[in-house]
C-alpha cells in the first residue's frame, strides 16, 4: 500500500525545504484552492494570491533558509517558532504597493507560524514577525 497523504508536521517540513530551494511550485503544491494567509499588512485568500505573496519572498531573496527551533503539535494544527533567513538580491514589493530596491544585505529574523492542514493541504497560514526588524536589517539603519 502507497500512503498518499502527508501528516500535518511532514506538509510543513517539506514546504520549507522547497523554500530552501526557492522551489514555489512545490510549495504551492500543498497549498488548499481557498488557502486563508495573514502576516503583516497582509490578508489574502486563494492559490493564486497565496503563490503571489509567496513569489515577491522568493524573487526578493536569495540563500533562503528557515530553520525550526520549537514545533507545537495539535491535531490538523502546527505552530512553528523558527528563524527565516535570506540575502536580498532584488527588489521587495511591500504591502501598499511600494518597492524596496535590492540592498545586497543579509537578514535573519525570528518568526512564529500557525498552519492548519486538512487532507494534506495547508487551509490557513498566519505568520508573525517583526516587519520593522527586517526593514531595519535591510537598510543598516
Amino acid at each position: 500500500m502507497t500512503r498518499t497523504e502527508f501528516t500535518p508536521a511532514e506538509v510543513v517540513d517539506a514546504m520549507h525545504a522547497a523554500f530552501r530551494r526557492g522551489d514555489l511550485e512545490a510549495i504551492a503544491a500543498f497549498w488548499a484552492e481557498d488557502v486563508d494567509y495573514k502576516a503583516p499588512g497582509v490578508a489574502l485568500r486563494g492559490l493564486a494570491a497565496r503563490r503571489a505573496a509567496e513569489r515577491v519572498w522568493l524573487d526578493a531573496f536569495s540563500d533562503n533558509a528557515v530553520d525550526t527551533y520549537a514545533r507545537f503539535e495539535n491535531g490538523d494544527e502546527i505552530v512553528d517558532f523558527a528563524v527565516m533567513a535570506g540575502r536580498h538580491t532584488g527588489p521587495l514589493a511591500l504591502p501598499g504597493g511600494q518597492t524596496f530596491p535590492a540592498t545586497g544585505a543579509t537578514i535573519s529574523g525570528p518568526y512564529v507560524a500557525r498552519y492548519t492542514i486538512t487532507a494534506g493541504k495547508v487551509t490557513a497560514q498566519e505568520v508573525i514577525y517583526d516587519r520593522l526588524a527586517l526593514m531595519t536589517s535591510l537598510t543598516g539603519s
